[in-house]
């Protein structure tokens, strides 16, 4: 009686929390593409083998064994695709397992990316795997070569409208990104209204091309005091510094600081071709002459 309660209780618990298939790939259906060929076409078995391993029934918290479901199907789907004599089938093959390696799913980029070339290959006139390669390539922030892939599809079918289409969607992310870049620099200063950028990036610092070396106060000469100062500065598009603001201080050279930087001429930042206004840190150095020598005992 006990044992029968027990098996009861172990089956509605079972019942609560069943394990779930999880993150199936999009080629869940490749096993029925190629069905029709299984007595022809010993890779087919392989295929269905990886529809299988990669819609295995798995915990939702265990990512180990999904992990391990997916690097399974994976070998399977290469398998196929290394055992088929038909293009046909090694394309559905390859299919399967580039979603394997999507970012869905394993993430393993240069695997993804050696099997869109495979498909490329396999398929010279079918433009997709083309796309998606310039695509991986453009979120892995490859643009350069996501750039020359899709113009590779224009060449390969320069009379298409799509190549075109691709690449004008490409350079309107790419002109928003640039945007939003120099959008993230601009800072307001403390004082003033106008817009200035903070250097990094494409948009280089100034070039100093007048360099005034600071007085060095009698005061702190007299009082031994050395060391940084460290200032903030706004170098306007003509090149000359405004707003000096100091960032780390020492009383006694403050002053001898900003009278220096204040005589200091640039060459201005170019941003898009013209001249702009950047904010950037700048330092003076005061270092103590060396001690007279004390005079010799006679």
């Amino acid at each position: 009686m006990f044992a029968a309660a027990l098996l009861l209780v172990s089956a509605l618990l079972a019942a609560q929390s069943p394990n779930q298939p999880v993150d199936r790939p999009a080629t869940a259906s490749a096993c029925s593409q190629v069905s029709a060929d299984a007595l022809t076409d010993v890779a087919v078995g392989e295929i269905c083998a990886g529809d299988d391993a990669a819609r295995a029934a798995v915990g939702p918290f265990d990512s180990t064994a999904r992990t391990r479901s997916w690097r399974t199907a994976a070998d399977h789907y290469r398998k196929a695709a290394t055992l088929s004599s038909k293009v046909t089938t090694k394309v559905v093959a390859l299919n399967a397992l580039s979603n394997i390696y999507d970012d869905s799913h394993l993430d393993d980029v240069k695997q993804l990316e050696a099997t869109l070339r495979e498909l490329i290959t396999l398929k010279p006139d079918d433009l997709s795997p083309m796309y998606r390669l310039a695509k991986v390539q453009e979120s892995h922030g490859l643009i350069d070569a996501a750039e020359d892939t899709l113009q590779q599809t224009r060449r390969l079918q320069p009379d298409a409208v799509e190549p075109y289409d691709s690449l004008s969607a490409f350079y309107s992310r790419q002109a928003a990104a640039r945007r939003r870049t120099v959008e993230d620099r601009l800072v307001q200063p403390e004082r003033g209204n106008s817009k200035v950028y903070r250097v990094g990036g494409d948009l280089r610092p100034p070039a100093r091309v007048t360099d005034v070396k600071p007085i060095y106060p009698a005061e702190a000469l007299a009082a031994r005091v050395q060391g940084v100062v460290v200032i903030e500065v706004v170098v306007n598009e003509f090149g000359n510094v405004t707003q000096p603001k100091i960032l780390r201080s020492i009383p006694l050279l403050d002053e001898a600081a900003l009278e220096a930087v204040r005589q200091w001429q640039f060459a201005p930042s170019i941003l898009n071709g013209r001249p702009v206004p950047v904010v950037m840190t700048t330092t003076v150095n005061f270092v103590l002459p060396p001690a007279e020598s004390a005079p010799a005992n006679r």
